[in-house]
C-alpha cells in the first residue's frame, strides 16, 4: 500500500498546479509533503540537553525567595561559557540578560557568580502599542554582529515586561506572547521569562492560563525544609517531563561596606547527582533501560549497541502499548528522551550505552 501511495504522490508532483490557483494556495501546496517519505531528524536542537531547546519560549517560576534570579544567572553563565549545566550538555552562545527590576542586587549577584554576559539594566515593555520589542531586537542583532550569535535572552521579570497591561487578561497575555515570539524569531535566541507563583502555589504561575499554553518549557521552583531548592521540568513540548535539578544558595562575601560590615550575595550550589534527578524513570523508561542492558550483556567486548537495535528490542519488550509501528516508535522516543534527561544513557552518533559515572 505504501508503494502505491508513494507512486501516487510522485505522479501528482509531475503535474503543475492549474493556472487559476491562487498565490496563497500555490505557497501552501509547496509546503505539502507526503509523510511516507519522511526520515527522522536525529540532530538534537538543544540549548540545555533534556531541558531547553534553541529558539523556544520558556518560563522559570516559583514563590518568592526560591532563587529564581540566581538560577537564571547560573543558566546564563553556562550558556555564555558553553559549560555543562547540572551535568547536562549546553550549546554555547551569547546571552542578553534583561534585568528589568534594576537595583544593585543584580550587579552583586552577577559579581558573586563570576558572570560574564551582556546585561541590559533598563525598563523594557513587551506589551501595548508602544512596546519596546523592535528596539530590543536591535540590541542582540548589533552585538551579535560584533561578538557572535545570541542563544539566550532572559526577561527578568515577566511582570515588569507587562508594563501597564494585565497579566490576568487573555488579550494582554496574547500580546506579550506575540512580542516574545517576534523577539525569538528575529534573533534565533531562546527566550526565558522569570515569573512568580500565584497565591495558590499549587495552581501554577501567576496570570492567565494562556501563558502556560504558549510555553515550550516550564521550570517550577520549590524549596524544602532543609533549604534544598528543586527545579522541576513541568512542561516540555517535545520531550519528557519530570527532570529535576536540585541546588542550594551558598552565601558569598563580596567585600565590606562603608561601616566595615560584610556585603554578601549568593551563588547556585548544585546538590549531588542523586538529588538532582528523579530516582527512577517511568514504566516505559524502565522497559527501555532493561532492553538496553540485555543488549549490552549479549554484545561482544568490542561491539556497540546501535540505536536501531535498542529501539527494536524495546518495542519488542513492550515499551509502548500501541499496536501501530509509528506509535510504538514514538513511545520509544519519549522513553529514550527521559533516560537521556535523567543521565542514565548516552548516545553518540548511532550508538548508545549506559552513561559513564
Amino acid at each position: 500500500m505504501s508503494a502505491i501511495l508513494d507512486a501516487f504522490d510522485r505522479a501528482v508532483r509531475q503535474f503543475p498546479p492549474p493556472p487559476d490557483m491562487k498565490a496563497r494556495a500555490r505557497a501552501l501546496l509547496g509546503c505539502s509533503d507526503w509523510s511516507g517519505s519522511f526520515t527522522p531528524h536525529l540532530t538534537n536542537n538543544y540549548l540545555v540537553k533534556g531541558v531547553l531547546n534553541c529558539g523556544e519560549l520558556s518560563m522559570i517560576y516559583g514563590p518568592s525567595n526560591t532563587g529564581k534570579t540566581f538560577l537564571a544567572i547560573d543558566l546564563a553563565q553556562a550558556v555564555e561559557a558553553g559549560r555543562p549545566w547540572f551535568g547536562r550538555r549546553v550549546r554555547q552562545g551569547r546571552v542578553l540578560y534583561c534585568s528589568l527590576e534594576g537595583g544593585g542586587g543584580f550587579v552583586n549577584r552577577c559579581v558573586a557568580a563570576g558572570a560574564s554576559f551582556w546585561a541590559l539594566r533598563a525598563g523594557v515593555t513587551l506589551t501595548g502599542p508602544r512596546a519596546d520589542t523592535a528596539p530590543l531586537i536591535e540590541v542582540p542583532q548589533h552585538l551579535g554582529g560584533l561578538h557572535g550569535r545570541f542563544a539566550l535572552i532572559v526577561v527578568d521579570t515577566l511582570a515588569r515586561a507587562m508594563g501597564h497591561a494585565d497579566e490576568n487578561a487573555a488579550a494582554d497575555i496574547a500580546d506579550l506572547i506575540r512580542n516574545c515570539d517576534t523577539l525569538r524569531a528575529a534573533t534565533g535566541a531562546h527566550v526565558v521569562a522569570i515569573h512568580h507563583s500565584g497565591k495558590d502555589v499549587g495552581r501554577g504561575a501567576r496570570g492567565h492560563s494562556a501563558l502556560r499554553t504558549a510555553l515550550d518549557a516550564e521550570i517550577v521552583l520549590a524549596c524544602d525544609d532543609d533549604g534544598v531548592i528543586g527545579a522541576t521540568l513541568a512542561k516540555a513540548r517535545d520531550g519528557a517531563t519530570g527532570a529535576r535539578l536540585a541546588f542550594r544558595l551558598r552565601q558569598v562575601e563580596l567585600g565590606v561596606d562603608e561601616d566595615g560590615d560584610p556585603v554578601t550575595s549568593c551563588v547556585v550550589a548544585p546538590e549531588n547527582a542523586a538529588a538532582s534527578h528523579p530516582q527512577e524513570p517511568g514504566k516505559a523508561g524502565r522497559v527501555a533501560l532493561e532492553a538496553l542492558d540485555a543488549l549490552i550483556a549479549a554484545s561482544g567486548p568490542s561491539d556497540g549497541v546501535t540505536l536501531d537495535a535498542w529501539r527494536d528490542a524495546a518495542i519488542a519488550a513492550g515499551v509502548s502499548g500501541a499496536s501501530e509501528r509509528p506509535a510504538q516508535r514514538a513511545g520509544f522516543h519519549k522513553a529514550r528522551q527521559q533516560l537521556e534527561a535523567l543521565g542514565l544513557v548516552e548516545v553518540e552518533g548511532q550508538f548508545v550505552g549506559r552513561a559513564r559515572p
